[in-house]
């Protein structure tokens, strides 16, 4: 097959869903797919960071500020309720202006809402520019999902965007463990200071020495083509049941850590961090068992759900640290694995605007981790234990499996 044949020295013959200019153009973006891997893998880390980096600080802002722990919960849906919001906008300027200049503005914008929220005195302020926090983080994740099939196409593709997902969890894990070590150091001030300044830094990096993407030909975007594809709604709903869920988890899993099994602080965020660092490994891996063909994307998508809801219930029921790390580690491994195959397969279902499609997807995630948080801090203010979170966790998660079960295949979407 022509693909085989030129699979080390040309692009494989799948449309490179960026490249519009002939095949000279696919071939030049090919042969910068591992640089572009790398910057993408770094932009994904570092923008994560600004997802969790204030929940370690949660019982630090509660007795600073005088706050609830739903009240503190807010942090976090400011965040994603921007981080949502940009989303279809987010995928539709990096179809049309290229993913490395959306997501340049992103990084621009993250480093000035830190730099703000490290001035800040008050809850209000850090609500505001949590919101503004959250812009920059929907620009940088839209315009690295698009990012990465401008360069990448065929099998590879599938490893491709795993890899890309495994960076966001280790930012968004990395923070878990990292801030609780900067604020015995620094202050909550100077976390912030610090998350500002390496986007402040990496935005160098990135406008110097990333290579570039394309363009897109302006066009209209046909929205009854997009909304009436059922894929993306039901992907929509399988990225709530594990991006959304366990993005939740990793707000409050350091807060349950100390209160729960009475851990110290230090010693939680090591611990906490598991929930999002083991996706590292698990969302390229979930990439490598669809390359492999070990599973359908379908297959894959409703037995992660399934049994990450079963996670979730073990989780809440833990009360000493080896049961919270046994739940903690199935979570954070299961979680990961569908990444790869809800975003690739939001692009085969809607080949006319991948870069919508994906951001239309992650809007369901983005709104459920701006809603979840602030409810299971509720729920614990009101029942005195986790458990009752972690029954919505897991309810959420086995509604995502549910959706996947009504996937079309994808030679029943392609036209």
């Amino acid at each position: 097959m022509a693909v085989e044949a030129n699979k080390v020295s040309a692009p494989p013959k799948v449309e490179p869903l960026a490249s519009a200019s002939g095949m000279a153009d696919k071939e030049r973006y090919w042969a910068q797919r591992w640089r572009a891997l790398v910057f993408v893998t770094l932009l994904g880390f570092v923008y994560s960071a600004n997802y969790t980096n204030h929940g370690p600080m949660v019982p630090t802002l509660i007795k600073q500020l005088g706050i609830t722990l739903a009240l503190a919960g807010f942090f976090t849906t400011a965040t994603f309720l921007t981080h949502g919001l940009l989303q279809i906008p987010g995928g539709g300027f990096a179809d049309r202006y290229g993913g490395k200049k959306v997501a340049a503005v992103g990084l621009l914008i993250i480093a000035l809402a830190n730099f703000m929220n490290g001035f800040s005195g008050s809850y209000t302020e850090i609500l505001v520019w949590k919101f503004v926090t959250g812009i920059g983080t929907g620009c940088c994740f839209t315009g690295g999902l698009r990012y990465v099939p401008t360069f990448f196409a065929g099998k590879e593709i599938q490893v491709a965007q795993g890899v890309y997902g495994g960076s966001i969890l280790l930012g968004s894990g990395f923070v878990i463990y990292g801030v609780p070590q900067l604020l015995q150091r620094l202050g909550w001030h100077g976390v912030f200071f610090t998350t500002g300044g390496m986007a402040a830094v990496f935005l160098i990096l990135w406008l110097l020495f990333a290579p570039a993407t394309p363009s897109g030909v302006p066009k209209k975007i046909d929205w009854g083509y997009v909304l009436g594809r059922r894929n993306v709604w039901l992907l929509g709903l399988a990225q709530l049941g594990s991006f959304g869920t366990i993005t939740s988890t990793g707000v409050w899993v350091n807060t349950m850590l100390i209160k729960t099994v009475h851990l110290n602080p230090k010693t939680a965020g090591m611990v906490g961090s598991l929930v999002l660092l083991l996706g590292i490994f698990s969302r390229p891996f979930g990439g490598v068992m669809l390359q492999k063909k070990w599973l359908t994307p379908k297959r894959l998508l409703i037995w992660a759900h399934v049994m990450l809801a079963l996670g979730f219930l073990f989780v809440g029921y833990s009360n000493t640290l080896p049961m919270a790390v046994a739940g903690i580690f199935a979570i954070g491994i299961v979680a990961g694995l569908p990444f790869a195959g809800i975003f690739n397969f939001a692009v085969y279902s809607c080949p006319e605007n991948p870069g919508l499609a994906m951001g239309f997807v992650n809007t369901f995630g983005a709104f459920g981790v701006m809603a979840m948080p602030p409810v299971i801090g509720l729920l614990v203010d009101t029942f005195g234990t986790f458990v009752s979170g972690f029954y919505l966790l897991a309810a959420v998660a086995l509604v995502g499996g549910l959706a996947s079960t009504l996937l079309l295949r994808r030679d029943e979407v392609l036209i």
